[in-house]
């Protein structure tokens, strides 16, 4: 008995074994299984995570492509506008001017040295933007003979001259010390420049006469740009005479107009007539900065019967001191002719070094007055 309850324990046990054994080779292939799906999933992420990464490589270096270029450009146009650069039309009228031949003759007659090859020699320390001034236009054409001069109503037989400083509205300070050498300069404001209404409010206070000095179109435009607030030829009616209006508006006090460059507009006697059209409704003399050889101004201050006047003497289109000197002197002579002259100026301190030291010395002999005085409704 004792031996058949050993062999019935052992078939026991076997059959508890065999049944664990087929549950071992059953589990196996189910582990395999699973660690070889585990396996893919992870392969799975992993390339997904690696494409994922090369399409962001892709699209950045797309917008590097495509954006920079853009960026570059935008930066460039917001430098433009920050304040250092505040000369929209100084480069391109530099080098109109120093093209121009009959501007070279005389710095080489009185020995004026180049202004861009001085800067390159003495490199000079960068004035702050209220210290800028810009520049004007000046060609070669332009007719510098007297002449045939409207003539004002006489008060006595003293010779008369007035002195226009155009540019004013970018050098706060230069215009401060013209305004102190005497009380009859006139001067005339570019519209929409940085300080032009600040210094008409002050100028006024101290009783000057002003004017608007209105950009209008050159003949090299849009090479040559005459600055924010310009008239162009191509503006239908509409529009020339509300960007006049807005001109107008921006610098207060004013009482006459110039022509800034201009020198292609005002050979159009269409848009010179709604001009002075506007001008004769405010009761604004106009005075013909003469920029141009065939210039209709005067036909059209004839025809609109608005107080005119014609400009005689450039005094500074070289910046040198003795040059203006004799510009100054050549003033007087024509007005010592004529009875009377005008001379246009420019805020440069070489202008102001000349003024200083010549405008004493005309006492007794020669009369500075206002710009209007020497203006006149011209016969029909």
């Amino acid at each position: 008995m004792a031996v058949k309850k050993k062999v019935l324990s052992k078939k026991n046990t076997l059959k508890k074994a065999g049944p664990k054994k087929k549950s071992v080779t059953k589990r196996a292939p189910r582990i395999l299984r699973q660690n070889s799906t585990g396996l893919d999933e992870f392969k799975k992420v992993f390339l997904g995570l690696a494409i994922l990464l090369a399409l962001c490589l892709t699209v950045a270096m797309i917008a590097d492509i495509f954006l920079k270029p853009g960026l570059i450009k935008r930066q460039s146009v917001l430098k433009k506008t920050e304040p250092e650069t505040i000369q929209p039309i100084q480069e391109g009228i530099v080098a109109e001017v120093k093209k121009k031949a009959h501007v070279k003759g005389l710095k080489e007659k009185n020995n004026v040295p180049d202004l861009a090859d001085k800067a390159v020699e003495s490199p000079k320390k960068t004035p702050p933007p209220a210290e800028k001034t810009i520049e004007y236009e000046v060609f070669d054409d332009v007719d510098h003979s007297p002449t045939k001069k409207p003539v004002p109503p006489v008060k006595d037989h003293v010779p008369k001259i007035a002195i226009i400083i155009d540019d004013i509205g970018y050098d706060r300070k230069i215009a401060r010390a013209l305004s102190d050498l005497n009380p009859d300069i006139t001067f005339s404001v570019l519209p929409f420049s940085p300080f032009g209404k600040s210094i008409s409010e002050k100028l006024h206070q101290k009783g000057f006469q002003l004017m608007l000095h209105l950009p209008m179109e050159p003949v090299e435009y849009p090479d040559v740009n005459p600055g924010p607030g310009a008239i162009l030829s191509t503006m239908p009616p509409d529009v020339l005479l509300e960007n006049l209006k807005k001109a107008i508006q921006d610098v207060p006090y004013v009482e006459g107009v110039n022509n800034h460059m201009g020198s292609k507009l005002t050979m159009q006697s269409d848009q010179m007539n709604q001009i002075f059209t506007i001008l004769k409704k405010d009761n604004l003399f106009f005075i013909d900065s003469r920029t141009a050889p065939k210039s209709a101004c005067k036909a059209s201050a004839r025809l609109l019967q608005i107080r005119f006047a014609q400009r005689d003497v450039f005094l500074d289109n070289v910046q040198d001191e003795k040059y203006i000197t004799g510009q100054f002197k050549q003033l007087i002579r024509h007005a010592r002719k004529h009875g009377f002259a005008i001379g246009i100026g420019h805020p440069y301190k070489a202008t102001l070094d000349a003024l200083s030291k010549e405008i004493p010395k005309l006492e007794g002999t020669v009369r500075i007055v206002r710009a209007r005085e020497l203006t006149t409704v011209l016969e029909m």
